[in-house]
């Protein structure tokens, strides 16, 4: 008898210090954006992604989003963050983007707060002609949330 009793406060120990514990920060994660150019076919045009740490169901602390260009075609690249509410749809924010030219980089942070709530998050990197996305890759979503 006396042995379940000590697992039972382990464990009640383990779960208090769970929820004493701060959110740890989301991995970095990243991918490349393709598109067809006229010229050579298929390009990555770009490659960006950023992490987060979540602080609480509805909100984001320390979001840092990163892209670079990594082609000299004349088009500019961006990154934008991506959460999926607890109704299951998606929220995309603004666009955060680099038009310096080929093998310039840029970072951005920031925080989020959704009152929908924040189940999931990833981040989307773009090549653009104007306001025209050309292609477009996407992170792994995380849900440390």
């Amino acid at each position: 008898m006396k042995r379940h009793v000590i697992v039972a406060a382990g464990v009640a120990t383990a779960s208090l210090l769970a929820l004493a514990t701060p959110a740890q920060a989301g991995p970095l994660r990243s991918c490349s954006a393709w598109y067809l150019d006229g010229l050579d076919g298929a390009a990555v045009g770009a490659t960006g992604g950023g992490s987060e740490q979540p602080s609480s169901r509805t909100h984001l602390d320390n979001v840092n989003l990163r892209v670079t260009d990594t082609r000299a075609d004349g088009h500019h690249v961006a990154v934008r963050l991506v959460t999926r509410r607890s109704d299951g749809t998606d929220h995309y924010w603004a666009w955060h983007s680099v038009y310096s030219g080929a093998n310039t980089s840029d970072s951005w942070d920031t925080s989020a707060t959704d009152s929908g709530g924040i189940r999931l998050v990833w981040q989307e990197v773009g090549v653009f002609e104007g306001d025209s996305k050309l292609g477009s890759c996407y992170t792994q979503a995380y849900s440390g949330v």
